[in-house]
């Protein structure tokens, strides 16, 4: 059995678990009608990430991850208090870019990682991986340009 491997996958699916629930948090806080939806479409895409990732689990007949990270919990727990605090767009996205960076570490971890990742499985990392460094950008483009609109 592909232990480290699927540890691996289950540590993804938990990122993108919390960056679910996060952007599922911000798109409830977020007074903006355009970014709520942005926000809508990146929780999506995490779901989607996570259905990949799991099918790749079970194949390897692994246990799915159904939960977050601790890390994670606490990420969504500083931003509901930060909106008891501040219900700016901005501090909205400011949160959202940190959980992109988060995100984009864990899979950096993983590709740069000792586990053995055979290719096919490596591709979907890889490409999900592009698509989450896009999201992070077109996060930060947001903020810097809401920023500027204050």
């Amino acid at each position: 059995m592909h232990v480290d491997l699927i540890n691996t996958l289950n540590d993804l699916v938990r990122v993108n678990n919390d960056r679910a629930a996060g952007y599922d948090t911000a798109s409830s806080q977020a007074g903006d009608p355009g970014l709520q939806h942005i926000f809508q479409s990146m929780s999506d895409q995490s779901r989607e990430y996570v259905f990949e990732l799991n099918r790749l689990i079970e194949e390897l007949d692994g246990d799915v991850e159904k939960d977050t990270s601790l890390g994670g919990d606490l990420y969504r727990t500083w931003m509901d208090l930060k909106s008891d605090f501040t219900s700016s767009d901005n501090s909205v996205l400011a949160s959202c870019e940190y959980g992109e960076d988060v995100a984009l570490r864990v899979y950096n971890m993983a590709l740069t990682s000792d586990v053995e990742i055979p290719q096919d499985i490596l591709d979907v990392i890889t490409r999900q991986y592009g698509e989450l460094k896009l999201s992070h950008d077109r996060i930060k483009k947001y903020r810097d340009l809401n920023k500027q609109n204050k």
